[in-house]
């Protein structure tokens, strides 16, 4: 039988081991991924609470002497604030009480039962965002 004579066959070569040096890089790239994502969202959540205080002060200062304004300000930033149930239904009760308000040419005044209703759903709110 002839042998064949195999070229290009060359002897082993050490291959260096680096799955430990993966297994650290992926560690600590997956620790710092879970921080950045960890900062972006408490960043974010400080902004809104940040934006719900000013909501807040902004209709708690709404002086009740505009009252087309004071109606519009009250949707606006209240269905911005309102997040329970009971609180939204609140929400929906007074401003259909001040729909009457916002489209009237001449100022009216806001009965002060409405005005009552009203602070007693921001002192809600005040104690809900304290």
């Amino acid at each position: 039988m002839n042998q064949l004579e195999i070229n290009d066959i060359f002897a082993p070569i050490p291959v260096p081991d680096n799955s430990l040096n993966l297994l650290v890089f992926f560690i600590l790239f997956f620790l710092i991924l879970l921080f950045a994502l960890f900062y972006f969202y408490k960043k974010r959540v400080q902004k809104n609470r940040k934006d719900e205080t000013y909501y807040l002060n902004i209709l708690l200062h709404a002086n009740f002497y505009n009252v087309k304004q004071s109606a519009y300000l009250f949707t606006y930033y209240g269905r911005k604030l309102a997040k329970t149930k009971e609180q939204k239904e609140e929400l929906e009760r007074i401003i259909s009480q001040l729909f009457v308000y916002k489209y009237q040419k001449k100022s009216l005044q806001i009965p002060q039962e409405l005005q009552k209703e009203i602070k007693i759903f921001l002192d809600e709110l005040r104690d809900f965002y304290a």
